[in-house]
């Protein structure tokens, strides 16, 4: 353990608000968090207890121009390894860093460019003492810009001369209806990947009870339309979506029950449904059993053997959710706080791997996102490492206003992981977000698959769906088709 000060200088070269202030963090360059042991001086910098070296620094802050974010600082991708982080100047130095490196080999678009070019004249200012403080948010801002740009132009250009026969694109098919509703008609149109509900609360809500009706029904027309679908979850530690008489049992029960829904599911629909997500946010996010880590490790064993035992054909997907962990930083999941340190989702999936447990291919979730892209992109790479094949199972952007009363106290610690984009969310943004995304992971070879992850209003990431609640489209949709004929080969 030892100790270093964070300075953060907001406009006017006063310390940024107290809330920002409070959100710094570090990490290690795979941007495994350390618990946030901190405490803010009298000068307003920020005193922090950390464990790893080299390390990145993290603050939730507004940059001007683009919105409130995670803002990284990683000492030109090398990580710290001294006392002091002046913030805003590492990140400068850090995203043109990262815009320099991106763009070696490119033509960069005029946008790009621009921003690239008027990152480096406010730092410039910044350092001879023209409003240092309020040039330097400047800058940060370009530097962003320019560091996204020049990644999303980097893979625009690798994926447009070189499109992909193997990636599958998906959305949730939860609200399915009938063949002749809108909604299968613009599903049909846009995804060949869908994923169907197998909460235990729906498909077994009494014990040895299995209830298929609505599977059934979804399978018939994605059979129809030669669209793949897949099976979510075989287990979730999830409160809402568990029935009752589970919550009677102990662990060596429950573990049981879960390795006999899984095994049943997967034997019923062996020869209709190849992948399943084998268990479902285990990493001390998603626990309303209580489990202790090593159970949750154990319960993963229980799900994925059984899987395997049911179908020797089944891809077993392991599905993680919050990739940057920042929960881990504050000691929160779903359901609150806790006092023990929590295991992040890099950690959870290493700890698989070191156990031997079967799986195939490593899901993430990406809700909420509260990072810059480049920042998405070496979380992605961290997660590669692992050597595993990744989906990206489950995202999802607002297109708007959204409302947070719905989902109870996680958004405690959602609130910390979410932010805005480019300005704010609207239609626009949340298309272009799509866009940018979807370039970013066509062009890594080791994403299969691209899920969004609600269809129709209402949604859970807040108007973040394709389709209004009346079916009609929204701008998102149409982008969807039209990069969809340019990143695929079909």
């Amino acid at each position: 353990m030892f100790s270093i000060k964070v300075r953060l200088d907001g406009p006017g070269g006063l310390p940024m608000p107290e809330g920002t202030l409070k959100s710094v963090y570090v990490s290690g360059m795979d941007f495994e968090p350390d618990e946030r042991r901190s405490r803010i001086l009298p000068d307003g910098q920020v005193e922090l207890q950390a464990e790893q070296k080299p390390y990145r620094v993290h603050a939730k802050m507004t940059v001007p121009l683009y919105g409130q974010l995670w803002v990284m600082a990683d000492n030109l991708g090398e990580g710290y390894t001294g006392d002091f982080v002046d913030f805003v100047t590492e990140a400068i130095r850090t995203y043109i860093a990262h815009a320099r490196r991106l763009s070696e080999g490119l033509t960069l678009p005029v946008e790009v460019q621009g921003h690239l070019d008027a990152a480096v004249e406010f730092e410039h200012l910044a350092n001879r003492g023209h409003d240092t403080p309020d040039n330097r948010l400047y800058a940060l801002s370009h530097a962003i810009y320019a560091a996204e740009g020049a990644l999303v132009e980097r893979a625009r250009q690798k994926v447009f001369s070189h499109p992909r026969k193997d990636l599958l694109l998906g959305c949730n098919f939860s609200r399915f209806t009938s063949p002749s509703s809108r909604y299968a008609k613009f599903f049909a149109k846009a995804f060949d990947f869908a994923t169907l509900p197998f909460y235990p609360g729906r498909t077994v809500p009494e014990r040895d009870r299995y209830e298929y009706g609505y599977i059934d029904a979804c399978l018939g027309y994605l059979q129809e339309k030669n669209i793949t679908p897949k099976g979510h979850p075989l287990f979730f530690g999830h409160r809402e979506v568990n029935p009752g008489w589970l919550f009677t049992l102990d662990y060596p029960q429950l573990r049981k029950a879960a390795a006999d829904i899984a095994r049943h599911h997967v034997g019923r629909y062996r020869d209709t449904i190849r992948y399943w997500d084998a268990m479902n946010e285990a990493h001390d996010w998603a626990n309303c059993f209580e489990l202790n880590q090593e159970q949750l490790i154990d319960l993963t064993r229980a799900t994925t053997d059984a899987l395997r035992e049911a179908s020797d054909q089944a891809v077993s997907i392991v599905n993680v959710c919050l990739p940057f962990a920042e929960y881990v930083a504050g000691r929160y999941n779903c359901y609150g706080p806790l006092p023990e340190h929590l295991r992040s989702p890099l950690a959870y999936l290493k700890k698989l791997l070191e156990a031997g447990i079967d799986f195939d291919v490593v899901g993430i979730q990406l809700y909420f996102p509260g990072r810059d892209m480049v920042a998405v992109s070496l979380m992605l790479d961290a997660f590669a490492a692992l050597g595993k094949p990744i989906h990206i199972t489950e995202m999802g952007v607002n297109g708007g206003f959204r409302q947070k009363g719905n989902l109870g106290s996680s958004w405690s610690q959602l609130d910390m992981s979410e932010g805005t984009w480019h300005g704010g969310w609207n239609e626009h943004t949340q298309a272009d977000w799509m866009e940018q995304f979807y370039l970013i992971a066509t062009a890594r070879e080791e994403i299969g698959a691209l899920t969004w992850w609600d269809f129709i209003e209402p949604s859970f990431s807040g108007n973040g769906a394709f389709l209004y609640e009346n079916e009609n489209p929204r701008e998102i949709y149409f982008r969807l088709l039209a990069l969809k004929d340019r990143i695929i080969a079909r």
